[in-house]
């Protein structure tokens, strides 16, 4: 009865990977803000994206399509997938042609192209 019970209580996940993965985006996110509180930042796939390279009219580079921010940041508040501190709602996000990671993605403001580079821990 012992062994049954140790087992069971075992058997719980008690770290949920997708809270830890959102809480580390989150914390990048802020950290980021804190050092820049103007950065042009969003959150794709529970990674932290900056803008790297001004705005291009080279399609040549576009990919895919991979989604489009659904919100703006508000200060004070939680850092989302999709969310943007400095693009409107709507703006697609797409995947570099001939990429194969995501570190990289193309962003499509207008007829206008920007490159957004994922930041990494550390």
């Amino acid at each position: 009865m012992i062994l049954l019970i140790a087992v069971v209580a075992g058997c719980g996940n008690h770290n949920d990977p997708e809270e830890v993965t959102s809480s580390t985006s989150h914390s990048l996110a802020e950290e980021t803000l804190l050092r820049d509180p103007s950065e042009d930042c969003f959150i794709f796939n529970d990674r932290v994206y900056v803008r790297n390279e001004e705005l291009t009219n080279r399609q040549d580079k576009l990919g895919e399509a991979l989604g489009e921010i659904e919100s703006n940041y508000i200060a004070e508040k939680e850092f989302k997938n999709l969310m943007s501190t400095k693009l409107p709602i709507g703006t697609k996000i797409y995947r570099i042609e001939g990429e194969v990671s995501l570190d990289q993605v193309l962003v499509k403001q207008d007829n206008m192209f920007a490159i957004y580079v994922a930041l990494v821990e550390g």
